[in-house]
């Protein structure tokens, strides 16, 4: 049975504005500019994003007109761990004896994060479209950024176009994923992936592969208790991660078994490949020899920025034992601070435990909001998955600072979001709205428009 729609003669039917009013407007253009300011930095406590500038004025009146979106229960214990982790960096800092220089930029660091995110929670306030309109701002950051590096586009291709261009594309892909194209989405995903392994970005190689496995309608939904996991279901959806990552791995290694790269960039894939920790992670030697710092000093750290020429001598030994370097000897530097390269073991190691227990809590946060949308599969999963997956490698694998710091509490924000999503929102699709406008009754519906009220 048709729908009968119901319109006084002599009105046209208006479509529906963009923006439900003026203060729409104006809040989500001043998201926008928040976020885009990130594209450039100012040195006064280290190099301070521009948005960070911009959140020195936005903040209080922020918190004085939706101060408590801010502080729901849901964030608490975020509030609480990266609270150790400042009390845990103030500590370190004063038995290690740091200078008040690089104890400022340390503490900087952990307060900005803290902020960052309640701006950020009392702008995007669990909106769908503000989280979209803030990636967008992200993506602009990060392929303006990249313009630095004009005339390369490789190196280009790995700061910030991959990254902003995946946004971008990704979110297209999530329209084809609202209509259940699912064979698109995953062609999609394999595109972007081949276009990084062509660029020789291997991180992002990986993370496309198991971004795309993770939201790919594998396993039928729960119908008793929508979007829970049972343990089976996430054994099963870490073990297509792990394929997914070695799939990644040994891509790039046939690449450059073939001569598909450059002959610099295929000579330092192949030696990477002989190593004993793959090529996926060959690049990261930090990674070990911040364990053993922590190992030094699990409990109190080694307090912020700290200068000590023997780890940087280890991490150069670490590469040459392991098959990563032709050499023992360690480059000179003035500035021999700690190697980490990791937003988790940078905590450890310069907060001690504290700063190690709330990266932990992040860490687990964002892996749960990962596998919870494999349950949930919003029409945004490819965009969502694709963020959370570059989150958890940049816990592991990428520096903590500057700009990274309003992505990570974008980050650990949406994870919250997702993880607060009570019913599987396929349930809330187009079809699903357009059934509530016809009835079951062989009546037609009369719906009014709002010109005629």
């Amino acid at each position: 049975m048709p729908v009968a729609v119901s319109r006084p003669l002599g009105v046209r039917h208006r479509p529906e504005p963009l923006w439900r009013s003026r203060e729409a407007f104006f809040t989500e253009a001043a998201l926008f500019v928040f976020g885009a300011a990130g594209l450039y930095s100012y040195n006064l406590i280290g190099a301070l994003p521009g948005n960070e500038v911009l959140l020195l004025a936005l903040l209080p009146v922020l918190l004085l007109a939706r101060g408590g979106r801010a502080f729901e229960s849901q964030y608490r214990r975020f509030y609480l761990v990266t609270g150790g982790w400042l009390l845990g960096t103030l500590i370190s800092d004063r038995y290690n004896g740091i200078p008040m220089f690089n104890s400022s930029k340390g503490i900087a660091r952990v307060v900005f994060f803290v902020l960052d995110f309640m701006a950020l929670a009392i702008f995007l306030n669990r909106k769908t479209r503000r989280i979209v309109i803030f990636a967008l701002s992200l993506a602009f950051v990060l392929i303006g950024s990249s313009l630095e590096f004009s005339g390369d586009f490789s190196i280009q291709w790995k700061f910030g176009v991959s990254q902003g261009l995946s946004i971008l594309v990704l979110l297209g892909s999530s329209y084809l994923y609202a209509k259940q194209k699912y064979r698109l989405c995953l062609l999609i995903s394999v595109v972007l992936a081949g276009l990084n392994l062509n660029y020789g970005f291997r991180s992002q190689l990986g993370v496309h592969f198991v971004s795309a496995v993770l939201i790919m309608p594998l396993f039928a939904q729960s119908t008793r208790r929508p979007g829970t996991q049972s343990p089976m279901r996430i054994l099963l959806l870490l073990t297509l991660a792990l394929g997914a990552a070695y799939a990644a791995n040994a891509s790039i290694k046939y690449a450059a078994r073939h001569n598909f790269f450059e002959e610099s960039l295929n000579q330092k894939f192949l030696g990477q490949s002989e190593g004993d920790y793959g090529v996926l992670v060959g690049g990261r030697p930090e990674t070990l020899v911040a364990i053993q710092a922590i190992l030094d000093r699990p409990i109190i750290g080694h307090g912020s920025f700290p200068f000590e020429m023997k780890y940087v001598q280890m991490k150069q030994d670490i590469q040459y034992e392991h098959g990563y370097s032709d050499s023992d000897v360690a480059e000179e530097t003035d500035a021999p601070v700690i190697p980490t390269h990791s937003h988790l073991t940078l905590a450890w190691v310069e907060g001690g435990i504290f700063g190690g227990i709330c990266w932990i809590y992040i860490l687990i946060l964002t892996i749960r909001g990962a596998l919870r949308l494999t349950s949930l599969r919003p029409p945004l999963a490819p965009l969502y998955s694709y963020l959370l997956i570059s989150f958890l490698w940049d816990i592991l694998y990428s520096p903590f600072g500057s700009v990274n710091r309003i992505r990570a509490a974008f980050y650990v924000l949406l994870s919250y979001n997702i993880l607060a999503t009570p019913l599987p929102a396929s349930a809330r699709s187009l079809g699903a709205h357009i059934k509530v406008l016809t009835s079951s009754r062989r009546r037609p519906v009369r719906l009014v428009s709002r010109a005629a009220n």
